[in-house]
């Protein structure tokens, strides 16, 4: 395992909550995938002072050209996920849409 792989798996569990790293264990969505999201991702205020990071066109478009379906087998399946950002920065959870975000 590369040295970079090894600190960006150890920044990204700093930054998840232990129901975070549950309910990613729990819905099959793999590392990569909150990694992706917390670089490219979307970011819609949830105006409960936490923020809801997800993948829009736009930021499907940017994770696809870094090679992101090349790293996860059935990346597709992952498009609808986001994750929520408490006001401390943690991730407190990670989930499948089922319903559109709404934005103000």
């Amino acid at each position: 395992m590369d040295i970079d792989v090894r600190a960006q798996r150890l920044e990204l569990e700093q930054v998840l909550s232990l129901h975070a790293r549950v309910r990613m264990q729990q819905r099959g969505i793999p590392p990569q995938v909150v990694e992706s999201l917390l670089q490219c991702g979307r970011v819609q205020h949830d105006n409960h002072g936490g923020r809801i990071i997800f993948f829009d066109r736009s930021a499907w478009k940017a994770v696809c050209q870094r090679g992101f379906q090349a790293l996860v087998p059935a990346a597709d399946r992952h498009r609808r996920t986001y994750l929520v950002l408490g006001g401390d920065g943690m991730v407190k959870t990670v989930s499948h849409r089922y319903r559109r975000i709404k934005r103000h």
